[in-house]
């Protein structure tokens, strides 16, 4: 048995409470019998997973704590309870060998009264058995996570002694009202005895670190029935009032005090912030000033199940630089703590140190009655309303339920009415885009709508979870990155370039949905179990906290005073001059003034030429203005590059740049002479293309086949090859020795079908439903970049296209000719998705390019819109090498069937 706690009374306190956290006794066991033996020793707070000795805490159902404690008092308290703020799975406590309650719940407080079983100056013994979560009744509200590895039981919250009088103040609630500079005070009194009480009950405001006062001392006379609980309402004014808020987390003191005619019963002590958190239209406002959150996620029951975590959790120290130092340090205002409550220390951190929560329920698809639902979300509501630094509740996470959001939420709303229920008031959306979904969406997928019905939004937009780029602390994907980093880097790629494209996307996508000016920002996740699916954002042992460069790109992304250029192009033609929308945000309640630099810098980050603009930014407000980029005449790798700088501070406050591919014009193939090129399209831009680089075209309907050097196939006339005559001359072409180029077959076919390209030779095209894992590609991988096909086209060339929406170039269909082709580029997760393919034919050759040419051949070099199809120099490249690859194979010299064709 380990030294037990010795607790004596203080005579001067009305209330008295004693902590009984530190080492308690551990022993696996049975579900009804009591061990005779305690082998290991566990902290509490903590998990089972860190008794000492360890044993095999996941192959048992139940897990005894024991610790012994006396109490040196000469008299027994009027009321003694006991409090476990939290414990999973299941609890049953004994003191001194008699039963004082029992809970299914996980997240929440639990309390029990003692007093007459409690021993005065004399050992007690307290036993708290907890089980396993599968031993938990169906009517549980323990909830779903789909992702989580381990779910480990424990004593996870503080547990407490508590003595007073009767009768006793059971709770305080504090609903702020800054507007009229009052805190409305909601006091339950619980009268214990068995015939009723008159007492006086007094509340007075403190400022919580001066200690000066903040209010008159308010009394209320107050008749409590027997056995009953009371509720007094006091409306008090605070003196002076100052707002909490993150840049001013000001606190107060309330102290409630109850007294009868013996004299002092009970007195309480609540912290408290007045602020006032809400949705006006379609925005978050705080203290009545719209308010834009960043920030991240805090998955804290999945970092319970890291094996390294140990007593982090539980840590102060570690939990302020978690989660206030670090993340103020990169300009995060706000978290959700993804399914599950905290342990209260968090909560306590985040309201001295100004840091918004948004509290979630441990609810990936609900569990439970709605009976033990409603009880668990109102011992919630209880346990955490006065917390200023949470701002809104969160019931679901990914899922809806009819029982919780229409009838248990709108009762929970009558409990605490200041806060907005996300799935209720508002919803969350999980846009998944460039990386497990295309880079942008223009239709409802996954759990998120399209991005312009997101922009068009009637109410708040939350997006909580985005940027499916999850590496663990080593640097290397986690499981469910599986396909999806080769997808974006190809089939091989470094720690550095996991870590460089996970930083990459968070500023892309972020930078996106500011200029989108959407109203919480939070990319997944910060803090989660890093050996789970989605791992965490430090580098090393997580007790070090070491950032990932995701989170230096999101200090320069969330800056309040922020730059962002609105360009989604990568490659541009030597000389040429470009508009681009540029975004100035600023998400502060005054003017901000600054200067934009902008120009274009090299790949070391030298300026090759700048300018610079003033600009002044309205408050919680951004501003679009239009800059013109001049790309240098010398080919190479650039960046157009914007900053802003502070005008008050004369600091840069925030950077964008997107990488510049600078490409000067080719020659069309020398050994074309006495070829033509037949071409079959539907807008005359090939045509356009070609004669403009003096390659001779012909009408591929008029024009003999056989004195061809290639035939070309544009997008949207595939229906051609369906009349056999046609097929017929194709297939005498093809077979004799002529090469034939298909040019996005798949374009404007909506249902599946099967498209005869020769005799022989047919694809099967089939569009796919799988815009949430897949989609449309922008980023293309050619299987060897030694082929002919990509002559001055480098790996960087082929991610993302000019114009189109999210730089599209492959399309969300699935080909698969009938004779197995020859793949030169691949795309789509795991590189499935063959994106060119080569098929012989006889003595000749047919190559399928999926690669979307159409308005990046010829077109509008100068709108400003964003997804507007332009000249692409790397696509025109690639035409040219197809074809100088094509002349160079066919053959010169018509055989008999090609002159038949």
């Amino acid at each position: 048995m380990s030294e037990p706690n010795v607790f004596s009374s203080d005579s001067a306190k009305v209330r008295n409470e004693f902590s009984l956290n530190g080492l308690w006794e551990l022993q696996a066991g049975s579900g009804e019998k009591r061990p005779q033996k305690y082998l290991s020793v566990v902290p509490v707070p903590g998990l089972v997973d860190l008794a000492v000795p360890s044993y095999n805490w996941d192959g048992v159902d139940y897990h005894w704590y024991r610790t012994h404690f006396t109490v040196d008092d000469d008299e027994m308290p009027t009321l003694a309870f006991l409090r476990i703020n939290q414990a999973q799975f299941g609890t049953v406590a004994w003191l001194n060998g008699k039963e004082i309650g029992s809970s299914i719940s996980c997240y929440t407080s639990q309390e029990y009264r003692i007093d007459s079983v409690l021993k005065l100056n004399d050992l007690n013994e307290l036993i708290v058995r907890i089980g396993a979560k599968g031993t938990l009744p169906p009517e549980s509200a323990v909830g779903k996570d789909q992702e989580k590895e381990r779910f480990i039981p424990g004593v996870w919250g503080d547990v407490s002694l508590m003595f007073c009088g009767n009768p006793r103040i059971q709770h305080v609630q504090i609903i702020p009202h800054i507007d009229k500079a009052i805190a409305e005070v909601v006091v339950t009194l619980e009268n214990t005895d068995s015939s009723p009480k008159n007492v006086s009950l007094s509340l007075r405001v403190s400022e919580r670190v001066s200690r000066k006062f903040a209010s008159e001392r308010f009394v209320k006379h107050v008749e409590t029935p027997a056995s009953q609980l009371t509720i007094a309402t006091f409306m008090v004014p605070i003196e002076n009032v100052q707002l909490w808020s993150p840049d001013s987390p000001f606190l107060y003191e309330l102290e409630s005090a109850v007294s009868d005619e013996d004299g002092p019963a009970d007195l309480v002590v609540t912290v408290f912030g007045m602020r006032k958190f809400g949705i006006t239209g379609k925005g978050f406002f705080l203290n009545g000033k719209r308010i834009f959150l960043k920030g991240g996620n805090i998955a804290f029951h999945r970092f319970l199940s890291d094996k390294e975590r140990m007593l982090l959790p539980w840590n102060r120290e570690w939990i302020m630089r978690a989660l206030i130092e670090i993340p103020k340090e990169h300009h995060f205002n706000f978290f959700r703590n993804h399914l599950g409550q905290m342990y209260s220390a968090w909560y306590d951190i985040a309201d001295e140190h100004g840091m918004l929560i948004q509290n979630e329920w441990h609810f990936w698809g609900a569990t439970g009655s709605t009976k033990q639902i409603s009880k668990e979300f109102t011992e919630w509501i209880r346990d955490n309303c006065n917390h200023p630094s949470i701002i809104m509740w969160d019931a679901l996470n990914e899922s809806s339920d009819e029982h919780v959001q229409q009838e248990i939420v709108p009762k929970m709303k009558l409990l605490d009415p200041t806060r907005p229920w996300e799935s209720v008031d508002f919803v969350e959306e999980h846009p998944y885009i460039y990386s497990l979904g295309p880079v942008l969406n223009n239709t409802r997928f996954g759990f998120t709508r399209a991005l312009e019905d997101i922009e068009n939004s009637a109410t708040p937009t939350m997006l909580n979870e985005f940027v499916w780029w999850w590496l663990n602390s080593n640097g290397e994907p986690t499981y469910l990155m599986k396909g999806v980093t080769e997808r974006w880097l190809g089939p091989e790629s470094s720690k550095g370039e996991l870590l460089e494209h996970q930083a990459f996307l968070a500023q892309e996508l972020v930078e996106l949905f500011r200029r989108m000016r959407v109203d919480a920002i939070q990319p997944f996740v910060y803090l989660s179990n890093n050996n789970g699916p989605t791992a965490h954002w430090f580098l090393g042992p997580i007790e070090q906290l070491k950032p990932k460069p995701i989170l230096a790109a999101l200090k320069n992304a969330f800056a309040p005073f922020g730059i962002s250029l609105e360009l989604w192009d990568r490659h541009f033609f030597t000389g040429e001059k470009r508009l681009v929308n540029t975004w100035v945000f600023n998400d502060e309640p005054q003017v901000k003034e600054g200067m934009i630099r902008y120009g274009v810098t090299d790949s070391s980050g030298v300026w090759v030429w700048e300018k610079e603009v003033p600009v002044i930014a309205a408050p919680s407000d951004a501003q679009e203005l239009s800059l013109e980029f001049e790309f240098p005449s010398r080919p190479g790798v650039y960046h157009a590059s914007v900053e802003l700088h502070d005008r008050g501070s004369g600091r840069r406050t925030s950077v964008s740049r997107k990488v510049a591919h600078v490409l000067s014009t080719i020659a069309a193939p020398g050994d074309h002479a006495g070829k033509y090129l037949a071409i079959l399209e539907r807008s005359g831009e090939y045509r356009s293309f070609f004669e403009g680089h003096g390659i001779r075209v012909c009408d591929v309907v008029t024009q003999p086949l056989g004195s061809c050097g290639a035939v070309v196939i544009g997008e949207g006339v595939t229906e051609s090859l369906r009349t056999g005559e046609f097929l017929d001359r194709l297939s005498n072409y093809v077979s004799g020795g002529g090469y034939l180029v298909i040019i996005e077959p798949e374009f404007g076919i909506q249902a599946k079908c099967v498209l005869p390209v020769l005799r022989d030779l047919d694809i099967v095209i089939e569009p796919r439903e799988d815009a949430d894992r897949g989609g449309y590609d922008s980023y293309v991988f050619a299987s060897d970049l030694l082929h002919p096909l990509w002559v001055g086209i480098s790996r960087e060339h082929l991610k993302m296209f000019n114009g189109g929406y999210g730089g599209e170039v492959v399309s969300q269909h699935n080909l698969v000719p009938s004779v197995e082709p020859i793949v030169h580029a691949r795309s789509g997760i795991a590189l499935a998705i063959p994106a060119i393919m080569e098929i012989p034919y006889g003595k000749g050759k047919v190559i399928i390019s999926r690669l979307q040419t159409r308005g990046r051949l010829s077109g509008n070099e100068s709108t400003t819109n964003a997804f507007a199809r332009r000249p692409d120099p790397v696509l025109q490249r690639f035409m040219l090498n197809l074809l100088r690859y094509a002349f160079a194979w066919s053959n010169p010299v018509p055989t008999m069937a090609m002159k038949n064709a």
